[in-house]
């Protein structure tokens, strides 16, 4: 809480509301020093300077990670963006962003595949989605926000109309990532143009080691297809590619022969996505793995995240539990970073409370095709506004759902330990029933769950005896006794009282 207490000092939160504003000069002046040997920094832009030096030091950034930080465009948005929500929101935990850090886009309806857990249930246009002007404006929305990050989807997004167009204009400003079924990129031209284009990042579903497995899942003959799109990617210099994969009951026992053909092809990362049922997922609901199998293949994604430096392979996991499997096998050092964990997210212990966790309505959001704007990707109906009507930032600023998501204390549920750690996946408990409530595939929740519900049983035994005592009293019936209730065998306990007669 010291931390808490001195950056939300008046002194504190002037200073960044200053280099969030009439000072911004100073913030842009550090993105020029490494390139200008004798320019000396201004006296205001000193104490900017010095924080953020301790604060890179502590999280161990080196030299040439901090000339590559200060090098990008996008990481100006990001200061710019932390000033900002130190000057209005204040140091909070958990940490909610003055605007969002990510936006994931839906960029088109349309896709060539008819994927089984698709969350957009993509396949033809909507018939309302953005035109060219429409779409160049959201990217200005983003930059106005401090939107950083932008991921490309879909549908998949090199078939939207105007595609190339948008991802050379919004690459100028924003680093570039696209998901994709990879499908089409058997043609190396294409892979060519997006690295030309401004994608930094491509990252492609691969839901099994066997085309049986992917198959089921996307359709017949594309996982070749998929392989040989991956094997274009790599071979492009200029790109990261990562393999996303989809875990289910039914590729569960896939999830390592996958991350070992990951290695073979040369990516860069592996991401486990959490299945969550909705969109063409809701007709798969027992599919979903218990709690004690993403735990199982949590500590599994955890093995290999200790292995990466061997591997050269990065460990991602869209599942914010990932992030107290990290904290607790790490001995508490470090944990994941917002909403997904991973080397270069995990951060250290002093930071953990504050960017622990589920990052919907708090670091990132979703824009539907059609310019809706929604959480998270994974409940593409909860829409909390419209770029049409109103401009992103405004949107984030003043939904009451966004907040909410961000205000942990009225979860409807209390896990003390990992609260600010992980605190469950708001998409899952959404498809589940509530948004504000447990995630039921951790396996913490439902032993807290477990012992909520055998309290509240028991609590009912008692009042249920309190007033069969009370009842026995009132008749005054001599030397008639009562047996008030017997807990059910499944808890170990039993509750039997005698009630003696009323005087």
């Amino acid at each position: 809480m010291e931390l808490e207490k001195v950056m939300n000092t008046r002194v504190v939160r002037s200073l960044a509301k200053y280099y969030a504003g009439k000072g911004k000069r100073h913030v842009k002046n550090l993105f020029t020093f490494e390139d200008e040997k004798f320019k000396l920094p201004s006296l205001m832009s000193m104490p900017l300077r010095i924080v953020l030096g301790i604060a890179m030091k502590k999280m161990g950034v080196t030299k040439e990670i901090k000339k590559g930080f200060f090098s990008q465009r996008h990481n100006l948005q990001t200061i710019d963006n932390i000033l900002k929500t130190l000057a209005y929101n204040g140091l909070s935990q958990p940490f909610r962003m003055y605007g969002p850090a990510l936006i994931v886009w839906n960029y088109t309806n349309v896709c060539n595949l008819r994927c089984r857990y698709c969350y957009q249930s993509a396949g033809r246009p909507l018939p309302d989605e953005l035109t060219l002007e429409e779409k160049i404006d959201l990217i200005n929305q983003m930059v106005e926000a401090g939107t950083a990050f932008l991921a490309f989807s879909g549908g998949e997004p090199i078939l939207g109309p105007h595609f190339w167009d948008v991802l050379k204009y919004a690459s100028r400003f924003l680093h570039i990532s696209i998901a994709t079924n990879g499908t089409l990129l058997e043609d190396r031209k294409l892979v060519e143009k997006l690295a030309d284009f401004g994608a930094k990042n491509v990252f492609v579903s691969l839901d099994g080691a066997t085309p049986e497995s992917h198959d089921y899942i996307r359709g017949h003959g594309n996982f070749n297809r998929t392989i040989r799109g991956i094997e274009n990617l790599v071979a492009n210099p200029y790109l990261n590619v990562g393999i996303n994969m989809v875990v289910t009951k039914r590729n569960y026992h896939e999830v390592e022969d996958v991350l070992k053909l990951a290695v073979e092809l040369g990516v860069n990362s592996f991401t486990h996505y959490n299945f969550i049922p909705t969109g063409r997922g809701k007709e798969d609901y027992e599919q979903d793995l218990s709690p004690e199998e993403r735990e199982d293949l949590l500590n599994l994604l955890y093995d290999w995240f200790e292995r990466r430096k061997e591997t050269g392979l990065n460990i991602i996991s869209t599942s914010p539990e990932f992030a107290r499997i990290i904290y607790d096998r790490s001995g508490g050092r470090s944990a994941g970073l917002f909403h997904y964990s991973a080397d270069s997210g995990t951060v250290i212990s002093g930071v953990i409370k504050y960017a622990g966790g589920c990052g919907a309505g708090r670091v990132y959001a979703a824009v539907q095709p059609n310019g809706l704007v929604s959480p998270c990707v994974f409940m593409p109906d909860v829409i909390v506004g419209n770029v049409r009507e109103k401009r992103l930032i405004d949107i984030w600023r003043e939904s009451d759902l966004m907040w909410a998501l961000s205000d942990r204390e009225n979860y409807h549920f209390n896990c003390p330990k990992y609260r600010y750690i992980c605190g469950g996946c708001r998409a899952r408990a959404y498809a589940y029933g509530d948004i504000l409530g447990g995630d039921p595939g951790c396996l913490v929740y439902k032993k807290l769950k477990e012992e909520m519900d055998k309290i509240k049983y028991i609590e009912e035994l008692n009042e249920k005896a309190t007033m069969e005592k009370e009842a026995v009293n009132a008749a005054n019936v001599e030397g008639e006794k009562a047996v008030a209730f017997v807990a059910d065998k499944k808890y170990g306990k039993s509750i039997i009282e005698e009630v003696g007669a009323g005087t």
